[in-house]
């Protein structure tokens, strides 16, 4: 493992309700340290999806997951969050979490209302959506 979870990090990880299997998608997920964390939570049967808007994320996340990618645990996808639609094929998530995303933690207002829409096309009916603005996060509500 190449990078160790801050103490931030591992709260956040921590307090995710993962289990065994689930299908997981991280939202502005580079460079991967917590993607790791999560894939090691949700095992082999599960999957985490990483997605950022930057190309050099999107690729240090490459390297710094490369093992759970091989293993096919873990895919990336390059897109801004408020534009974003699952490819083709790619079945709905469980559960979706985000830190520091600037269109879901306040800092774009304007791009908050497209962004849950996204995420919210992206989850099945029954998934849920924590970001890291509570203590240390909040689950926020999805309108389908």
């Amino acid at each position: 493992m190449t990078d160790l979870l801050s103490p931030r990090l591992d709260e956040i990880v921590a307090a995710l309700p993962l289990r065994s299997g689930m299908r997981v998608l991280e939202i502005g997920g580079a460079p991967g340290t917590a993607a790791r964390a999560v894939a090691s939570r949700v095992g082999p049967a599960g999957h985490v999806l990483v997605l950022d808007r930057s190309e050099s994320g999107i690729a240090r996340t490459q390297r710094t997951c490369s093992h759970e990618i091989r293993a096919g645990i873990l895919t990336t996808f390059r897109a801004p969050v408020e534009d974003f639609t699952l490819p083709p094929g790619v079945r709905l998530f469980d559960i979706a979490f985000a830190c520091r995303v600037g269109a879901l933690d306040g800092r774009h207002p304007r791009l908050f209302e497209p962004a849950l829409a996204c995420i919210a096309n992206a989850l099945t009916p029954q998934g849920r959506l924590y970001v890291d603005t509570g203590s240390p996060l909040r689950e926020l509500p999805l309108t389908r």
